[in-house]
């Protein structure tokens, strides 16, 4: 009999710590079946020890060595016949962890599986216990936390405890970003006074700067949010991506660049300005993809978490290049 480990397996690192693996959320499952107990057998048993049972998705059918040898869908159980052996329904290939499986993975193959729960073996194939559904779901909470607290740049570190962390560690932990972006505003000064001479010409242009760089960013906080949730659940083919957030931000772009260009036009009576305020935010918004998309793919690939510091980081590239594009098309079409 072969058992059936799928290829996120192979993420397992023995060198993980416990907290970081499926070893402190297994639980243990002392009722055990034999491939030669009937089915009638087996629900006497899980009706008298109810307890010792922690899930309702599967029985798990183990040698006289305690090595897991196939499991059996409970409703296959309460539809064969009461001396139907479990040796004869049973799965002998499925999906299971080791103990150092790490915890993400875990979650991962029971989302990707659709599994409640998920059996879990030594290295001689011995049956330890599962990964229950409320394990899983308490992995998901702590990992969703993580990576918000992260992706807004609080948390430097994993596994900290922001109620047990004092002011001195905080402040560590979140004023490299804000000098980051404090560095970014002084940039954005110094990019708009290089085209102080169209500003001063076209002061109507300082009242969409707010509006093209907050859309700009809220596109772009939106792709890197779809990219790190899926680097969470699959590995990124970054060409694909990148050409599917590029394909939904044209659409977006093109709505809302027309939109504010036609309100710009009616409300100034400025076509040209109406044509630079719309231009703009349809590029910007195109930039945001790209950018939203690549950061974090690149931090990703120098192999940190791309939830750690790339909404900061990404946040002051793109309100330097909204700001940037935006004069550069005042430029065009906004004759000096």
């Amino acid at each position: 009999m072969h058992n059936n480990l799928i290829s996120g397996m192979k993420h397992n690192n023995l060198d993980l710590k416990k907290q970081n693996t499926v070893y402190d959320h297994t639980t243990k499952v002392s009722l055990n079946f034999s491939p030669k107990n009937t089915v009638s057998q087996t629900l006497l048993l899980l009706k008298k020890d109810t307890n010792y049972w922690p899930n309702t998705e599967f029985i798990y059918v183990v040698d006289n060595n305690k090595k897991l040898i196939g499991i059996v869908p409970f409703r296959k159980i309460i539809t064969s016949s009461p001396n139907t052996y479990l040796g004869d329904i049973m799965q002998t290939k499925f999906t299971y962890l080791s103990p150092n499986t790490h915890q993400e993975t875990a979650a991962k193959i029971a989302i990707k599986e659709n599994l409640q729960s998920l059996p879990v073996i030594d290295s001689d194939g011995k049956f330890i216990g599962i990964v229950s559904a409320n394990e899983i779901f308490k992995i998901l909470h702590e990992n969703h936390i993580d990576k918000l607290m992260r992706l807004s740049g609080v948390l430097l570190g994993a596994n900290k405890n922001l109620n047990d962390t004092s002011a001195i560690h905080a402040i560590k932990m979140r004023l490299p970003w804000l000098i980051a972006g404090l560095a970014g505003g002084i940039g954005s000064t110094y990019i708009v006074d290089q085209f102080s001479e169209i500003l001063s010409k076209h002061l109507v242009l300082a009242f969409f700067i707010p509006v093209i760089v907050y859309m700009n960013d809220a596109v772009g906080t939106q792709t890197q949010t779809v990219y790190v949730r899926n680097a969470t659940l699959k590995k990124i083919n970054l060409a694909k991506s990148l050409l599917s957030e590029l394909k939904i931000s044209f659409a977006i772009g093109l709505i809302l660049g027309t939109t504010i260009g036609i309100y710009t036009k009616i409300y100034y009576g400025d076509f040209w300005l109406g044509i630079t305020v719309g231009s703009s935010m349809a590029i910007g918004i195109l930039s945001s993809a790209i950018i939203g998309t690549l950061i974090p793919f690149f931090i990703e690939k120098s192999g940190r978490d791309p939830a750690v510091g790339s909404g900061p980081f990404a946040t002051i590239v793109q309100d330097i290049t909204s700001i940037v594009i935006y004069f550069s098309v005042a430029s065009v079409f906004l004759k000096i």
